[in-house]
């Protein structure tokens, strides 16, 4: 029998992997780096129920996740820091969005406070040029590299195949169904092919003439160093700019850009570095409203890119091409959907018909 063949060993590909690990087919997943490099590796690893417009089904993806999450936070295989997430307002009309946000969310489960501008230096955020913030505190961190290898040695405990420094160069296919993988080691013949590939999932929707509607935005990160020690949930400011500790004296800053007007069509394998008109951004960001006693410094930095679906979630579906199945468009959530996104990808091959979450997330609905 054919394998399974997952293209792609970030947080998404691994998770697709491992809910499938039981089936009675062989799974063969390539990386071409190394496991959980790419995206994953580039993003603040903060798992969180924040919604721009919340949803039932939304909410339920996340209430997924959260759960296989927890089961192994409490058994003690993940590592968490519950470190909240805090989004602040700065005037009167944001103060009323942001109330109405909160209460959105904790009507579908989420647990929120709403924190006045007297409480916010105890979160090391200045609140005399805010009006309040709503926190989502059971909001936190997360180690991407340990989940990627935890699913990915229990993929291979199970009999399956994961190659790393292998890139899929081609899907082969014949009268409109896959029947393989190009590699640049060789060619291997396929059952199925599942993109999980990230910012690259748009060139494997090329390789075999499906359209999906997938974009990129920038996301640009510094790695700030404080001379004293920073107690940040993962903050949102204005423009969508956050900071987030890491570790005791060092922040993570960066922009979390998602809207699909914004995005474009860019190319993964082009080196980027964040520009300097957003070191001025972050600069201005911390003089404002961050409670250091002196200026930070940056010490490393990065940018990484985000796919991005129009309505902000996940792809999971099957497609034109037969046995061409895609996982895709996190929309800068892979962390906090991939959980779910791997349960529901093995769902969408051994389930008789779609749940409302798979319908919630199919392609057609860009139709």
């Amino acid at each position: 029998m054919d394998p399974i063949v997952i293209v792609g060993g970030g947080i998404v590909g691994t998770s697709v992997a491992y809910h499938l690990r039981s089936i009675d087919r062989p799974i063969h997943l390539f990386e071409k780096e190394t496991l959980g490099s790419g995206t994953t590796a580039g993003s603040v690893a903060q798992f969180t129920y924040h919604q721009a417009d919340p949803s039932k089904l939304d909410h339920e993806l996340r209430r997924r996740s959260r759960e296989w999450y927890d089961r192994h936070i409490e058994s003690g295989e993940f590592s968490f820091e519950a470190i909240g997430t805090l989004h602040v307002a700065g005037t009167d009309a944001e103060r009323e969005a942001r109330r109405d946000l909160g209460a959105s969310l904790a009507e579908h489960g989420a647990e929120t406070e709403w924190l006045e501008p007297e409480d916010l230096p105890d979160y090391d955020v200045d609140g005399e040029e805010l009006v309040g913030g709503l926190l989502l505190p059971t909001d936190g961190v997360l180690d991407p590299s340990e989940i990627v290898q935890y699913q990915a040695e229990a993929v291979r405990e199970a009999g399956h195949t994961i190659e790393t420094g292998v890139e899929v160069t081609d899907v082969r296919t014949d009268d409109g169904e896959v029947t393989g993988v190009v590699t640049d080691s060789g060619t291997v013949d396929a059952d199925v092919v599942i993109n999980a590939a990230g910012p690259w999932a748009p060139v494997l929707d090329d390789m075999v003439g499906v359209e999906t509607p997938i974009r990129h935005t920038h996301g640009p990160i510094l790695v700030l160093e404080a001379d004293q020690p920073l107690d940040l949930p993962l903050t949102f400011f204005e423009d969508e700019v956050y900071l987030r500790q890491e570790g005791r004296t060092r922040a993570l800053a960066g922009q979390f850009v998602t809207a699909y007007e914004n995005a474009d069509r860019l190319d993964p394998n082009a080196a980027r570095s964040p520009p300097e008109s957003f070191h001025l951004d972050i600069a201005e960001v911390v003089e404002k409203y961050v409670t250091v006693d002196d200026a930070v410094e940056v010490v490393n930095e990065w940018e990484a890119l985000r796919t991005v679906t129009p309505d902000g979630q996940p792809i999971v579906d099957e497609t034109a091409v037969d046995d061409y199945v895609v996982a895709t468009g996190m929309s800068g959530f892979g962390i906090t959907t991939a959980p779910a996104v791997g349960e529901l990808t093995a769902e969408l091959l051994t389930g008789e018909e779609k749940s409302p979450l798979l319908e919630h997330l199919s392609l057609d609905r860009f139709e």
